[in-house]
């Protein structure tokens, strides 16, 4: 220090973009420079401003906080002052390191409006600023969850397809009729989407191929801006068109709150206008994971690709050929993915030992239905539906029994001290939380009912499938069918005598469920 002048700077923040419109920044640096220049014992050698922020950043992670510490440790000033305490922060600890490092330095902190020489009342002060930030988060979170439950805008970026009618309280989201291409609204280009997917079965790619094609703009690139200041190209992206279309916006479901990574959040839904009916929404959504399972670019088909499920792990099996057979393998084998650890036992299954089977149960209905659509009314429970039952409590069992295994397997790596107490406790706890949740639904398994009569095709359609089988198929025409009438083939893989035995149990959407092997020789005969 230099005789009696103190060199001083001025620390200013604003918290959020609502307080730096109201030029609050302004006003914090105004006040304290005019008291500043009233003493003349005082120098203002430098201004120290940091852009609004969200949530306790400390000091040493804003720009110009960061910038504050570094000239204190070069000795360019004596004392930082602020308008209030809670401008150097609203967190329990962080004012209170701050304060530490600056002592230590030889720099005095000063609050214009408030008295904070004493330690104690300096810990007081950062106490009630913590205190009142959660204070105003608990009273702010009430207040857009109640806003939430009326249907009410909460502010954020708005659906494609929707904008914001009213202002405040009154703020509510409706269909938009904003034009965006030719004669297209807003909403009517979101019901186009769901019209290519639910109806034409479109992919997401070909979705975003055809708006490219088209020249229509997207939202950014219609209003101008771009994705958190970076421009975009512009263009229709795949990833874009499922964002979109997975949205429960659309069918009129607004949800607050499903994208907080918070695990205990409370997902808050309210009724508005829809877009599209329930019905096309659920259509795209199987669409999608139908699209997910399907052969894309592969030239060679697999008549019942897409259709079968391992009954270990609950994947999918995949289709291949190896010297012109074909062979069915659960995709948990070829990388370490699904509930249980490492890659699946799942037994594989050659194509020509359930593929024939499979296509004769399916050619035997089309050209004979019968009684059999007259059965599917009043069939419900019974041991077909016992039998699906039992495969899936059985596959939940086998997982139950890996929660075991992995749970020994990380008591063994604490006691090699190959992990933390704290990392053993974690994982502990998620296996625990993995097999309460399969217990639950082992407890609440019910056999699943058949399917509805709607879920068959119309009589026109089987008539013109029989006329079809009469001409002669394609492989890309027998696996439709199969897709249309097969609901599911689970595989269930038993170890006998060090070997592997796959049971086919094939659930059909016509009223029978037919269990089949898949080893040599131990096809039942035909019912």
């Amino acid at each position: 220090m230099t005789g009696q002048v103190r060199r001083a700077v001025i620390y200013a923040r604003v918290s959020s973009p609502d307080q730096a419109e109201r030029e609050t920044i302004l006003t914090q640096l105004q006040d304290v420079e005019r008291y500043l220049q009233k003493d003349p014992s005082f120098q203002l050698v430098g201004k120290y401003v940091d852009d609004p922020s969200r949530g306790p950043i400390p000091l040493a992670d804003r720009p110009e906080g960061r910038r504050l510490l570094d000239d204190a440790k070069r000795r360019l000033f004596d004392e930082v002052w602020m308008f209030k305490l809670d401008r150097l922060g609203r967190d329990d600890i962080d004012p209170l390191v701050v304060r530490r490092q600056l002592n230590q330095l030889g720099v005095k902190l000063v609050a214009l409006h408030e008295n904070i020489e004493s330690p104690l009342e300096f810990a007081m002060r950062v106490a009630f600023a913590a205190e009142e930030r959660r204070t105003l988060l608990l009273r702010t979170s009430a207040g857009m969850n109640r806003a939430a439950r009326e249907g009410r805008y909460t502010g954020g970026i708005v659906a494609l397809g929707y904008k914001v009618e009213g202002k405040k309280e009154k703020a509510h989201l409706v269909p938009s009729d904003v034009i965006i291409w030719g004669d297209w609204t807003e909403a009517d280009l979101v019901r186009r989407m769901y019209y290519w997917l639910a109806v034409d079965e479109w992919s997401c790619r070909k979705i975003a191929n055809e708006l490219n094609a088209f020249g229509v703009p997207t939202a950014y690139q219609k209003e101008g801006r771009g994705i958190r200041g970076k421009r975009t190209q512009g263009k229709w992206r795949p990833g874009h068109i499922r964002n979109v279309v997975v949205n429960p916006v659309y069918k009129g479901e607004l949800q607050y709150g499903r994208r907080s990574k918070k695990p205990d959040r409370e997902i808050i839904s309210a009724t508005i206008d829809p877009l599209v009916s329930k019905e096309i929404w659920n259509a795209a959504q199987a669409t999608l994971a139908a699209n997910r399972i399907r052969p894309k670019n592969s030239s060679r088909r697999y008549l019942l690709r897409s259709l079968i499920v391992c009954g270990t792990c609950g994947l999918h099996y995949c289709g291949s050929a190896n010297r012109g057979v074909t062979w069915y393998r659960c995709d948990g084998q070829l990388v370490e993915r699904g509930p249980i650890d490492g890659r699946c036992p799942g037994k594989s299954v050659k194509g020509p030992e359930l593929e024939p089977a499979v296509w004769d149960d399916i050619e035997r209905f089309l050209r004979n239905p019968g009684a059999l659509i007259d059965e599917l009314a009043t069939e419900r429970n019974g041991t077909a539906a016992a039998a699906v039952a039992e495969v899936d409590r059985t596959m939940l069992q086998a997982a139950l029994e890996n929660c075991a295994s992995q749970r020994d397997r990380m008591l063994d790596l604490y006691q090699r001290e190959l992990i933390t107490r704290d990392e053993l406790e974690t994982r502990l706890n998620g296996i625990a939380e993995q097999k309460r949740q399969l217990e639950e639904r082992l407890r609440a398994l019910d056999p699943e009912p058949l399917a509805e009569v709607d879920d068959l095709p119309s009589e026109d359609l089987l008539g013109e499938i029989r006329r079809r089988l009469d001409e002669g198929l394609d492989d890309e025409q027998r696996q439709e069918i199969a897709s249309l009438l097969v609901r599911r083939i689970t595989i269930n893989t038993e170890f006998v005598d060090g070997g592997k035995r796959a049971t086919a149990l094939v659930e059909y959407k016509f009223p029978r469920v037919v269990s089949t092997c898949t080893d040599r020789d131990s096809w039942p005969p035909p019912a």
